[in-house]
């Protein structure tokens, strides 16, 4: 008779917590760097290529069946190195901060419209293009530096200028002991520290479950000492 044997597997976790702060520069940081986003954004979208993709059908019990493409007209997302080189040019003009600001602002921007062309593409979002309407702005792991011990994380603003945050004595220190910090969001009167954290977990028996409109189904297996 088969043994189940135990198998390592890691464990991801994340957690978010926000910390309060106060502090003018911040709302002048936000101000240029959601219209700064925005212009990225509004480039970008200036240089979509719209191609024809016809939806691909296959027969599938005995009925057709679309596997690829709700859309005729497919957006294709500038992405080539002159593209982005002058990009960036366009928004180092006029640009306050330090050049890593911009380079967050860019991966920013092509996150989102990655992330409508997917909504579109599932017929999920129209031909618009995205808006930013909420004021932040998302710091770069190479902008901050962080000192576990002090609790401490100082985000680079301008040559030698810094903004400070901490996390020491808050209610959620006890949380994220020994954790990793991520990619902070800093808001008007906050700023969301992003934690994440991995352990070995070891696993002897797995459950797979199906998800359907009408039905929840579990089937259980285990790992074999061959």
């Amino acid at each position: 008779m088969l043994k189940p044997k135990e198998v390592c597997q890691i464990l991801e976790l994340a957690r978010a917590y926000s910390v309060p702060i106060r502090d003018d520069r911040i709302s002048k940081l936000i101000t240029w760097y959601v219209k700064a986003l925005q212009n990225a954004i509004d480039m970008i979208w200036d240089n979509i290529e719209w191609r024809y993709c016809f939806p691909e059908l296959i027969r599938r019990g005995g009925k057709l069946v679309v596997i690829r493409g709700l859309k005729m007209r497919v957006p294709i997302i500038p992405k080539d190195r002159a593209f982005k080189k002058r990009l960036r040019e366009e928004l180092m003009k006029g640009n306050p901060y330090v050049a890593h600001w911009v380079d967050a602002i860019i991966r920013k921007a092509y996150s989102i419209m990655k992330s409508w062309r997917r909504r579109y593409l599932r017929g999920r979002a129209r031909k618009v293009k995205p808006r930013i309407r909420r004021g932040f702005a998302r710091c770069k792991i190479t902008l901050m530096k962080i000192d576990y011990e002090a609790k401490t994380i100082r985000i680079t603003l301008k040559q030698g200028e810094y903004l400070s945050i901490s996390w020491r004595s808050t209610w959620f220190e006890h949380r994220v002991r020994g954790w990793t910090v991520g990619e902070v969001i800093i808001f008007d009167d906050r700023v969301v520290i992003p934690f994440k954290s991995s352990e070995e977990i070891y696993v002897r028996r797995v459950i797979g479950w199906d998800s359907n409109e009408i039905s929840l189904d579990g089937v259980e297996s285990f790992i074999a000492d061959l």
